[in-house]
């Protein structure tokens, strides 16, 4: 069959059936592989899907269905413009899909905290791929607890500028047994979530209340990219069964607020020798 015999519905169909075929494999990726579990709503796995969507299954057959006429001469070259429009704007959405997506998520004083991939790179990620958290890949930045240790986090966020987690990345290990009692430090504060969020508040006291949730669950708050939410946690089998996402993003509350981690450290830029001018 030539392609001047082929009509324009049946041409928009064959793209569009072909599209789709290729939209479903790429979102099994992206809901299974690279957005798992609480990934996909709030740390860019719906974004993802849209993207790719957008990209595959509207852009490529949509053009075909405006520009595809069997009568024009320059059909075929309208054609491969189109395909190529279509492939280079799809390898654009993949890869951005992809380098965007999660690496892990970081418990750091009273809270997992999501981080990208293109931020991971001082991470050691295949241990914590491997720990029981499976594709939760769920780790642990130990708090300092000695001033000692205080001081060396500070100066470290002192010489970065700044205090993202991820600058720390040869201090996060795998959330495994040996490291799940850090979280036994923290408690999730109710009346501190009322005060920035009277509504969270209540949703989390009619979700306890509705789930039955006691000990050993742990709530942990949750911040992603693209939302925050309560994580609920089981230390035994050491991965988050639960969330509900909420507004506010905060932290759960230390419940050893006099150990001498919570000693803040100042560190200022040394002078500048002024003689030596």
């Amino acid at each position: 069959m030539r392609i001047s015999d082929v009509t324009r519905q049946q041409a928009f169909l064959t793209h569009l059936f072909v599209s789709t075929c290729i939209f479903i494999v790429i979102s099994y990726l992206i809901v299974f592989h690279w957005y798992p579990e609480f990934y996909f709503g709030i740390d860019g796995g719906i974004r993802g899907i849209v993207t790719i969507f957008f990209v595959d299954v509207v852009l490529g057959p949509g053009l075909t269905l405006l520009v595809f006429n069997p009568a024009k001469k320059s059909l075929k070259f309208d054609m491969a413009i189109i395909l190529i429009l279509q492939f280079s704007a799809l390898i654009w959405g993949i890869k951005s899909v992809y380098t965007e997506r999660p690496a892990t998520a970081v418990f750091y004083w009273g809270k997992f905290s999501c981080i990208a991939h293109k931020d991971a790179g001082e991470i050691d990620l295949q241990p914590i791929k491997a720990g029981p958290s499976g594709k939760q890949r769920l780790s642990i930045l130990l708090r300092p607890d000695t001033i000692d240790e205080r001081y060396s986090f500070t100066k470290e966020a002192f010489d970065h500028q700044t205090s993202e987690i991820y600058y720390y990345g040869s201090k996060i290990l795998p959330l495994d047994k040996d490291r799940v009692s850090r979280l036994d430090k923290y408690e999730l504060d109710l009346e501190e979530l009322r005060k920035l969020e009277v509504s969270d508040a209540d949703r989390v006291e009619t979700f306890i209340s509705s789930t039955a949730i006691s000990e050993p669950y742990k709530l942990i708050p949750l911040a992603c990219r693209y939302g925050n939410a309560i994580a609920v946690y089981d230390p035994r089998q050491l991965r988050i069964v639960d969330t509900l996402n909420i507004s506010a993003n905060i932290r759960a509350k230390a419940l050893d607020i006099d150990t001498p981690a919570n000693v803040t450290v100042e560190i200022k830029k040394p002078e500048e020798d002024t003689e030596s001018r």
